[in-house]
């Protein structure tokens, strides 16, 4: 199938509707190198000429939103889905990168400098993100770095000098190595030469956008082959150094067959993508190794006095990242209703509580890694049956939803 039909009809539009009004507009990033290598992309995202200020009189307010500071865009709203516009940037010379007086002017705290078509291509970090399509005319794919001929040896090299492009944004590490683990990619040698001597500068990075980027290393079939890359770079201790500490003890052990666990059924479709259970899947050996006993096995009783220290548990495990009250919350509340489920305790109740089909998901992925018997794992009503259980009236939904981003699920 050509790339051209394997696009959404709303980024189609979108594109069309930009060159319609006179701005040089393409597909940019990963979305083409997924659409290389056949796979279907998550997000699209899409580069024009025109100023967020343009995009937003083109497409109007209802449909478009400006945002970011540190980088600013225009979010285009195609029915229930969000599509991220940006402008061409051109890399900010010293003093526009520069946001505190004792900066040494590398690092990017602000791209909101804008350029052509050749300055963005240049700017941007590996070569296979930096491929543009035509969706609309007929250029077709636009390479001016070779990142087709990288995508094609799988290789991840920077454009221009490896250890400025981590200087400038420490977390293209964790992109480069995202590549490595997704995709089987190899570093190239300047690139894995100055991304080993600049680990220790992930730390560098805004928290939010750590996390932001962990969710989305959870939210792929191949999590566990990622943080693998990140440990054999020796990133991992910078990155996320609980894990990084007990990667090679028992409790280690069993949260990465865990994650293969996990991996395997998200790849055949048969465990949830939500974020919250995805971070619930994560620290849940380290959360039993605190309130339980020695192995997996060994789930606490349910005891309130007990429960009350596992968000702090969770919170001890995910740190630094600013994981917020509402993710901590749900992960506790998934994680707690395990040693209930195993107990048998008031299943027809527990069936009504909001995280009962996530946490029932978790505990059949924890007995599968932990070989119970079968028995041990039935009697759990079926989610379906929770889902239609009675909950009492429901709130009065308060204005309207707000559209999600493309390709990605809500916590």
């Amino acid at each position: 199938m050509p790339i051209r039909e394997k696009i959404r009809p709303a980024v189609r539009e979108i594109v069309g509707h930009l060159v319609a009004n006179g701005f040089e507009t393409y597909i940019v990033g990963g979305a083409v190198r997924d659409l290389l290598m056949d796979l279907t992309p998550k997000d699209y995202d899409i580069a024009t000429a025109a100023t967020p200020e343009d995009v937003r009189r083109v497409f109007g307010r209802r449909r478009s939103r400006i945002i970011g500071r540190r980088f600013r865009l225009v979010h285009v709203y195609a029915g229930s889905e969000i599509y991220e516009v940006s402008t061409f940037r051109r890399a900010p010379s010293e003093d526009e990168r520069r946001e505190h007086h004792d900066d040494d002017g590398v690092m990017i705290w602000r791209d909101n400098e804008y350029g052509t078509l050749e300055q963005d291509a240049e700017r941007r970090d590996l070569t296979v993100n930096a491929l543009y399509y035509d969706p609309v005319g007929g250029r077709g794919i636009i390479d001016m770095v070779g990142g087709v001929r990288d995508l094609e040896e799988r290789r991840a090299r920077a454009i221009g000098v490896a250890a400025t492009r981590l200087e400038e944004d420490p977390v293209r590490m964790l992109r480069a190595l995202k590549l490595v683990g997704q995709f089987d990619f190899h570093l190239d040698e300047d690139l894995e030469a100055a991304l080993r001597a600049r680990v220790d500068r992930i730390g560098l990075a805004s928290q939010n956008r750590l996390f932001e980027e962990l969710l989305k290393i959870l939210a792929t079939s191949r999590s566990l082959a990622v943080l693998e890359a990140f440990e054999a770079y020796g990133l991992l201790p910078h990155y996320w150094p609980k894990l990084a500490s007990i990667w090679s003890t028992p409790v280690g052990e069993r949260t990465r067959r865990l994650l293969a666990e996990r991996d395997r059924c998200v790849a055949t479709g048969g465990y949830s993508t939500s974020k919250a259970l995805a971070l619930a899947t994560a620290c849940l050996p380290y959360v039993i190794s605190r309130l339980g006993g020695p192995s997996a096995d060994d789930l606490w009783e349910h005891d309130p006095a007990r429960d009350s220290g596992c968000r702090q548990v969770i919170q001890d495990f995910f740190h630094p990242f600013p994981v917020s009250r509402f993710f901590q919350a749900r992960v506790r509340d998934m994680i707690l209703l395990l040693p209930r489920l195993s107990q048998r305790l008031r299943l027809t109740r527990l069936a009504r509580h909001p995280e009962y089909k996530y946490g029932r998901e978790l505990y059949t992925l924890l007995g599968r890694v932990c070989d119970w018997p079968e028995e041990r794992l039935e009697g759990c009503p079926q989610p379906d049956a929770a889902e239609s259980a009675p909950t009492g009236p429901r709130p009065r939904r308060r204005g309207r939803r707000a559209p999600r981003k493309a390709g990605r699920e809500v916590a």
